[in-house]
């Protein structure tokens, strides 16, 4: 097998988690029990929608402005350069705010897919897409992420499913990766070892 690509969450995985999806879910007037923020906006209206957005939106710039890159990113973003393997971005963050994070920490993406391009995570559609732009095939490419929503993702993609572990709820994703990590650089290692396999 060799990988062709590593396509990373953007929020908890490149950075630090800081984005507080309670609060956000508070503001907007969600109940404590309601689901992911994206889809539950679905059944807003166009000015509920509009308001919430706004809430989302100051926290995100909030979140690009103090953010800090998780251990081992740099080294890693740069064995894969070395490596001529791509790298994507998918996030249910808006492109803008993975750019701000991009160029605050000089970071390089071949590619970004956001919450408008497309079905959002944990659907298959945005890592399906990346795929084709990178002339890969699934099975062909890493898919790193902190949260459910990417390793389910991942899985339905028929990607490679790779959790960081790095929150206390980490270990109820397990089921859903085919490998974890603890830190970003751990990815070095696990791409030489599925390198060296034979199929």
């Amino acid at each position: 097998m060799k990988i062709n690509a590593v396509i990373f969450d953007l929020d908890g995985t490149i950075t630090e988690p800081i984005l507080d999806f309670d609060q956000i879910r508070k503001e907007i007037g969600f109940c404590d029990h309601a689901g992911t923020i994206l889809e539950e906006m679905e059944r807003m209206s166009a000015v509920e929608k509009k308001r919430a957005f706004a809430i989302i939106d100051a926290h995100e710039t909030t979140a690009v402005e103090k953010s800090r890159l998780n251990v081992g990113v740099r080294e890693t973003l740069d064995y894969l350069a070395v490596n001529k393997i791509k790298t994507g971005i998918i996030t249910r963050n808006t492109k803008e705010n993975a750019l701000a994070v991009a160029t605050k920490h000089s970071l390089n993406f071949d590619y970004i897919v956001d919450r408008f391009d497309g079905p959002v995570k944990p659907d298959a559609w945005g890592i399906l897409k990346l795929c084709e732009i990178f002339n890969t095939v699934p099975d062909q490419a890493i898919v790193v992420g902190d949260f459910l929503h990417d390793v389910q993702a991942a899985r339905a993609a028929g990607a490679v499913s790779v959790l960081l572990k790095n929150h206390k709820n980490a270990h109820d994703f397990l089921p859903w990766s085919d490998y974890s990590i603890d830190r970003i650089d751990e990815l070095i290692s696990l791409i030489q070892k599925l390198d060296s396999r034979k199929v």
